[in-house]
């Protein structure tokens, strides 16, 4: 078995913490500036290393835009997943999927306004700027999409739109109310009421009422519950 180095490890942690800190300083840099004003410098400033220190781990600006959208939107899905896991009672599969879904965006509030600054539609994937971006988008409608299809399988969902077009409308509401929140002052306080309306819209919107009757479409506890 090999030996490892010391001043191996040590290099690969301390790159591993410059790129934590590049990332979090970039995350708030793109969401104050937008990614075509933000500053390579300012990004160096916030994470407080040396701007040839920030070109030793990342060679530009798209290269650290890719690796934010890499790092949440893994995240993201596996924090949906895991809400969800263990679950399959439809719709409350579906509201645990969205109440983790709006917690994970709340609680990264620079994460959340990078995609909200410049009023592009989360439903459209060719206004997406990454790679990486592109390929969260796509694993979470296919998630969603499945969801959908089960639920109108099974007679719970209505039917009278397919779900490609169902998850699209869905995204639509939930950006205007995240971004309603957002523009109020963003309050804690008013994240679990931000969260109720939203499974309450998915539930008026496509709950069929006979399984709305058999108590199928109560808002979900905490993702954690």
């Amino acid at each position: 078995m090999a030996r490892v180095n010391p001043k191996d490890s040590l290099k690969r942690a301390r790159a591993e913490m410059y790129r934590g800190l590049i990332l979090d300083a970039a995350e708030a840099e793109f969401a104050a500036h937008g990614y075509d004003n933000a500053k390579m410098q300012n990004i160096a400033q916030g994470a407080g290393i040396a701007l040839g220190t920030l070109y030793g781990v990342f060679p530009g600006k798209t290269e650290i835009y890719d690796a934010v959208q890499e790092l949440r939107g893994r995240e993201i899905l596996g924090h949906i997943s895991l809400a969800i896991q263990g679950h399959t009672e439809f719709p409350d599969v579906a509201l645990r999927g969205i109440e983790a879904y709006v917690r994970y965006l709340v609680e990264r509030p620079h994460y959340l306004q990078m995609h909200l600054r410049e009023g592009l539609s989360w439903t459209d994937r060719e206004v997406l700027r990454s790679g990486e971006q592109v390929a969260t988008w796509e694993q979470g409608v296919k998630l969603a999409t499945t969801l959908l299809k089960i639920g109108i399988e099974r007679g719970l969902l209505h039917a009278d739109n397919p779900p490609e077009l169902q998850i699209k409308m869905l995204i639509a509401v939930h950006q205007v109310q995240i971004r309603d929140w957002l523009d109020r002052g963003a309050k804690a306080a008013e994240v679990p009421a931000l969260i109720a309306r939203m499974q309450q819209h998915f539930c008026r919107a496509f709950v069929r009422e006979s399984a709305a009757t058999r108590g199928a479409h109560k808002p979900a506890r905490r993702a954690n519950g």
